[in-house]
């Protein structure tokens, strides 16, 4: 043989050699080569106050007055007053005495919670509102000797059966879907009643009026027949709706996305998928890597994702002691994937040792999951010890601070078995709206009520492809108080159920139609991991904002508050806010005259309220 063919050969084999080598750290990934790789970056949120301020013009005072006998009235204040809190609203409770002492100005709404006005006098109202004042009724109540203060021509009473859907008829906050009858998301007991001419209707539902502002005297009332507002779908609007009392409305937004992807990194079912075979050709762990994965790197790389993993161990239904330990026994997937998240800046964290909810016998699951129970706090323990040294072993100095239950089923024993193993673990992730299924862990934003050192991040929404339900979930909670935690699970895109039997081309299309969207229309939600979101939401619940009203000036200052601060701003028809171009920006939101977006850079902002020009 040739000198020359000896190396030509030579050369062709060390290019075989050297692909086949990628290939093999790109499927498999000798991962991990250094815990440096794993130290993850926190994202840094500035904090500063306002100095010592002369700000002119009225705050705003919120009085929210509900019966004690009215059960419905005392459900929507609770409710209401969680919105209000994270709006960084607030309002005092007052009784039906002290309502006549309340003196009307242009930036005095009365809040009226419940459907019992037996203890209110209504020319101490009427008198209110020919003075200036205004006034807010949450629940529909049937009194006819009010008609002309609510803005009804005719009322004929309760209608007799359930009113579904909501249709907008004018934006009370951009982006909420139409929902039709069909869809009970909202189910109304309401008045079957007509309205005056002058009346402006913003939401119907089956052709009745459901929300509608009347001007009366130098005031106004805005009126929601309706009985929803007991539930947390709906905050949103429940905020939103006071800025249609008034001329001017400033609420906060923490200004947060975040994107959480259930089940991952975890063992790759090998089994053929039908789906995927039809559709790729490949099998579930090359579709994972070649087809799902790719594409969720071109996401987070678009659209500027900070993706959170929830890793888990097994799907085996082991629940007693002795546990076997998964060292030893992961996939090589499992690090590969691990170390694209953490390369795109996400974060991992555990979702468990499997996918068994960490409840006892005696704590409520529902049967139907086909979950063994862990029969005592130890063996959830010991599960989550083996979880921890997995993690350690895989992503060495990647610390794991977030935990989502399988199956969002967890109570008190495996919240305390989760202290106790992993220390480290401060935030759980479960459902933001839970419904009626046995078990499922409902959750609020904040601090735990019964385990202080966790922190609460529930998820909003979830799935590739949102349904106009799972849109308005999204939507309301931004017009609360801006924010977005979405969940995504790798073998959606597997199921039959869960896909509706659509292909990946398909799921990926309509996922990445809602990123975009969301993008366009709240381009200001900053993109973090949960931990890093859990940070942004504490600063902003601990800080302190103040807003001063006049006709024609809105003072903001804050005290210990995010830079930049986001806020949804409601001015009068036909003005037009400005500040100075070093204070921030200002941003008129989709399909409405009146709501503004401002992104203040500054503690103290100065907003002018320009008169438009015709």
């Amino acid at each position: 043989m040739s000198r020359k063919l000896i190396i030509f050969t030579c050369v062709i084999v060390s290019v075989l050699l050297l692909g086949v080598g990628l290939q093999t750290i790109r499927t498999v990934d000798l991962f991990p080569l250094s815990s440096a790789r794993n130290v993850y970056q926190e994202a840094q949120f500035p904090v500063k106050s306002s100095v010592q301020s002369s700000a002119t013009g009225d705050k705003l005072s919120l009085y929210m007055y509900t019966n004690p006998k009215d059960s419905v009235g005392n459900k929507v204040k609770v409710n209401l007053q969680t919105a209000l809190g994270l709006a960084k609203l607030h309002a005092d409770s007052i009784t039906a005495d002290e309502l006549r002492t309340i003196k009307p100005n242009p930036w005095t709404v009365i809040l009226l919670t419940g459907e019992d006005i037996s203890e209110l006098d209504q020319t101490v109202i009427q008198s209110y509102l020919n003075e200036g004042g205004r006034l807010l009724a949450y629940t529909r109540f049937y009194a006819p000797e009010w008609n002309d203060m609510l803005g009804i021509e005719s009322n004929n009473g309760f209608i007799e059966r359930t009113i579904h859907g909501i249709e907008v008829n004018q934006t009370v906050f951009p982006g909420y879907p139409n929902l039709p009858a069909s869809n009970e998301l909202f189910s109304n007991s309401m008045l079957d009643i007509k309205l005056k001419p002058q009346v402006n209707m913003y939401l119907s539902a089956e052709g009745t009026p459901m929300l509608w502002k009347n001007n009366y005297g130098q005031g106004s009332v805005v009126f929601w027949n309706s009985t929803s507002s007991i539930q947390k779908v709906g905050r949103g609007l429940m905020v939103q709706s006071i800025g249609l009392a008034l001329d001017s409305l400033v609420t906060s937004q923490v200004a947060i996305r975040s994107l959480n992807i259930d089940d991952f990194p975890s063992p790759v079912p090998l089994v053929v998928n039908p789906l995927i075979r039809q559709e790729y050709g490949l099998s579930t762990p090359e579709f994972y890597e070649r087809i799902w994965w790719e594409d969720m790197a071109r996401f987070a790389k678009l659209y500027g994702w900070k993706y959170t993993g929830l890793m888990i161990g097994n799907y085996q239904n082991q629940t007693s002691s002795p546990l076997p330990t998964l060292l030893g026994n992961y996939p090589k997937i499992m690090p590969y994937f691990g170390s694209k998240l953490l390369g795109l800046g996400g974060e991992i964290g555990v979702h468990g040792y499997n996918h068994q909810s960490l409840v006892t016998p005696e704590e409520p699951i529902n049967s139907n999951l086909g979950y063994v129970p862990w029969p005592d706090k130890a063996s959830m323990v010991e599960s989550l010890q083996h979880m921890v040294e997995l993690a350690n072993s895989l992503f060495p100095g990647h610390e794991l601070k977030t935990y989502v239950p399988p199956s969002n089923v967890l109570n008190k024993t495996g919240k305390a078995a989760i202290a106790e193993a992993v220390p480290s673990i401060d935030i759980i992730a479960s459902l933001y709206y839970a419904g009626e299924e046995e078990g499922f862990l409902e959750q609020e934003f904040g601090v735990d009520s019964e385990f202080p050192q966790f922190t609460n991040f529930p998820r909003i929404s979830s799935g590739y492809w949102l349904d106009d339900s799972m849109k308005f979930y999204v939507n309301d909670v931004i017009a609360n108080f801006g924010l977005v935690n979405h969940f995504v699970h790798p073998d959606d895109a597997l199921d039959i159920k869960r896909s509706s039997g659509k292909g990946w081309k398909f799921l990926s299309q309509q996922f990445e139609a809602w990123m975009a969207s969301l993008n366009k229309s709240y381009s200001y939600l900053q993109p973090l991991t949960v931990r890093d979101a859990v940070k942004k939401l504490s600063i902003y619940s601990a800080g302190k904002v103040d807003v001063h009203y006049s006709q024609d000036v809105i003072t903001i200052t804050t005290m210990d508050e995010l830079v930049p601060m986001h806020y949804t701003v409601r001015v009068p028809a036909n003005r037009t806010p400005e500040i100075p171009k070093e204070a921030g920006v200002l941003t008129r939101m989709e399909h409405t005259d009146r709501l503004w977006h401002l992104e203040a850079r500054q503690p103290t902002v100065t907003l002018q309220l320009k008169e438009m020009k015709p």
